[in-house]
């Protein structure tokens, strides 16, 4: 209630001064909510809000992905197991922000949803999936499997005579350096093998001779020359360790019988911003 004064009517000029308060608050109110809806705006803009698919039920997978998806579909690489996920209908992320297949690199890390289990098929097969969640990695190796592929693929194109009637191909990584998974080194020949239309394995020498893949022909003196008559044998083989991580020396060769090979030797890799680069020290024929 206004108070009164005895003889000055003070009821008007109070209730206008109320009145300007009350404007001003209401001024610094909605002044107050702009400002920091401006704030707001501008930390958007420059945080990484992570923004990703959230599914309630699906289950979660965290592969790696190896070679492109020019065909449409994924091949991806675990621990020991490797995946094929068709990408028609399935919503992809990288980084939080949806993106078309055309921006799937090799070597990312892709996080599958999917809800409707996993078959046990070779390789083995999501069933319905709902997204993958891409992401890259700041790490000197990253794609170690890209550079691999890359090497296989110029040994195929050595001395194409080599590969004439060729049906299968074994990839042998057991002693490339860099780390790699079993899931990344079936993956590897997998992709390799599907590129040239054969039947894609992992095994080495000693493997392919003790299953019966491979020829043999005493000679004399009581040895045996073994020859892959339809197929051949891709090795990738460790060099000197370089000290600072960020390089990986090695040697590669084909092979097909002991007058039947191609060998890179002394090879050295690194990665820069535009990816994997390789120099050969030598290459051999026999």
């Amino acid at each position: 209630m206004l108070p009164f004064v005895k003889g000055k009517d003070t009821t008007g000029k109070e209730a206008e001064t109320l009145k300007r308060l009350l404007a001003l608050m209401m001024v610094v109110a909605v002044t107050a909510a702009l400002l920091a809806c401006t704030k707001d705006g501008r930390e958007n803009e420059n945080d990484d809000v992570e923004i990703g698919p959230q599914y309630a039920g699906a289950d979660t997978m965290t592969l790696r992905v190896v070679g492109d998806a020019s065909d449409g579909t994924l091949i991806l690489a675990g621990e020991t197991e490797i995946y094929t996920l068709p990408l028609d209908g399935v919503t992809l992320y990288l980084d939080g922000s949806s993106v078309s297949a055309a921006e799937i690199e090799s070597g990312m890390a892709a996080e599958v949803w999917y809800t409707g289990g996993v078959q046990e098929t070779y390789p083995a097969k999501f069933s319905q999936v709902v997204a993958v969640s891409l992401s890259r990695e700041d790490d000197a190796r990253y794609d170690l499997c890209g550079l691999y592929l890359q090497v296989l693929e110029d040994l195929w194109n050595k001395d194409a005579g080599l590969n004439g009637g060729a049906e299968i191909v074994s990839v042998d990584l057991s002693k490339a350096p860099g780390g790699l998974t079993a899931g990344e080194k079936a993956a590897i020949a997998y992709v390799f093998a599907q590129r040239h239309g054969v039947e894609g394995l992992t095994m080495t020498f000693d493997e392919l001779r003790e299953d019966g893949y491979l020829t043999g022909e005493k000679l004399e003196g009581g040895s045996t020359a073994y020859s892959f008559t339809n197929g051949l044998l891709f090795t990738i083989t460790p060099e000197e360790t370089q000290d600072n991580g960020a390089s990986v020396c090695f040697s590669a060769g084909k092979w097909r019988s002991p007058l039947g090979a191609y060998f890179f030797t002394e090879c050295t890799a690194s990665r820069g911003e535009s990816g994997w680069e390789y120099s050969v020290g030598a290459e051999m024929i026999s």
